[in-house]
């Protein structure tokens, strides 16, 4: 719900000076607008991937968290050839966990007050029971300002985001046609906050045919703000491995 998610880890990869580095608002988040129409998720990665064509981008490589993280999936199957790599933050991928009700419930209960109106009370209950129960202070400490923008992505979140997972459809068969390398990263501390991150993480790893996967020390699903330096050489190393494939095959 927030736009600032990566700040700390973008700063941390534009350092390393490797590659070029976009990050861009998705639809009704920071300075974009929500579109007039319901937007899908196969919308959703063609935004992405509409963004690459407008800057002469033939591929690169997508890092998404969360719903993000899905949406680099969905474009990796939609437009592979625009695609290099995956790196996947705890997407939330429902049929990747036999038991995806933890979530569930918290998404229909943050949902209920969302409808009533109650925006703040939305993302609270949203945010401790996805995210991280302290994330108040974490958020504080990191980003200091955030309230305002937190609020509007919890608007965009329930407008556009929950549609578009609901409706999408990810399972074994289509993580099975990703050829793409993949790169997962899983905060230790996620699983106890809501139980689906584990298994989803698993059987994801299970599933993708080339991916490796990390666990973050101390982290929740705040990771890119808890440990963005540690994910940040584990990305640049990701992404040397598959210049040395390359060079070598």
């Amino acid at each position: 719900v927030l736009t600032d998610w990566f700040g700390p880890l973008a700063d941390e990869l534009s350092r390393a000076g490797m590659y070029r580095l976009v990050s861009y608002h998705r639809p009704g988040y920071g300075s974009s607008t929500l579109p007039s129409q319901p937007i899908s998720m196969a919308g959703q990665a063609e935004c992405c991937l509409a963004l690459m064509r407008h800057l002469g981008i033939t591929e690169a490589h997508l890092v998404g968290h969360s719903i993000g993280a899905c949406i680099a999936l969905q474009a990796a199957l939609q437009q592979p050839e625009a695609v290099a790599s995956v790196g996947l933050l705890e997407p939330p991928v429902m049929t990747a966990t036999a038991d995806p009700s933890p979530a569930l419930n918290v998404l229909r209960a943050s949902a209920a007050l969302w409808k009533k109106g109650d925006v703040a009370g939305a993302m609270d209950a949203f945010m401790r029971g996805i995210v991280d129960l302290d994330y108040e202070r974490v958020l504080d400490t990191v980003l200091g300002i955030w309230r305002e923008d937190a609020l509007k992505g919890t608007n965009a979140f329930f407008q556009a985001d929950q549609p578009a997972l609901q409706g999408w459809r990810f399972g074994k068969a289509e993580a099975e046609r990703v050829r793409q390398s993949a790169i997962l990263f899983l905060g230790e501390s996620s699983t106890r906050v809501n139980p689906i991150r584990e298994p989803v993480h698993n059987t994801l790893l299970s599933w993708l045919p080339s991916s490796e996967g990390h666990i973050l020390e101390g982290a929740s699903h705040l990771l890119p703000l808890q440990a963005p330096a540690r994910m940040a050489a584990l990305l640049t190393a990701f992404y040397k491995a598959r210049i040395t494939a390359q060079n070598h095959s």
